[in-house]
């Protein structure tokens, strides 16, 4: 049951994560609506981890990662709906979840700022 409850939380959050980069690709906003039901669901898979009794803190640990999106907030560097869907998005994932996705994203926005250069140059 539990198995099932997660591959069906799974599913949501990939489909909410569709709904958030949809708007933000054709609007530049991610609604809050999205933020809140992320929030919401990251809320209930902690639950479903203490009930498991698995190990439950590493999944708000994870809001560290949120901090220096916040700070480049303050310094008008992304907007605030980047920091509030990292925000939900390292609720859900946790802590070591979060720092895989970090680590596997460092290479794309490395390459999109090679590629942002070089096209720029042109």
């Amino acid at each position: 049951m539990e198995a099932l409850m997660s591959i069906l939380m799974d599913a949501f959050f990939i489909a909410l994560l569709s709904w958030c980069s949809i708007s933000d690709m054709q609007k530049r906003l991610i609604p809050n609506l999205a933020i809140a039901i992320l929030l919401c669901l990251g809320v209930a898979h902690v639950g479903l981890m203490v009930i498991i009794h698995n190990t439950w803190w590493t999944y708000p640990a994870g809001l560290v990662f949120a901090i220096p999106f916040f700070i480049a907030w303050m310094r008008n560097s992304v907007g605030a709906g980047d920091v509030k869907l990292v925000m939900a998005v390292a609720l859900y994932l946790g802590l070591l979840h979060t720092l895989v996705s970090f680590a596997l994203m460092i290479p794309v926005l490395v390459g999109l700022t090679v590629r942002s250069w070089f096209k720029n140059r042109t």
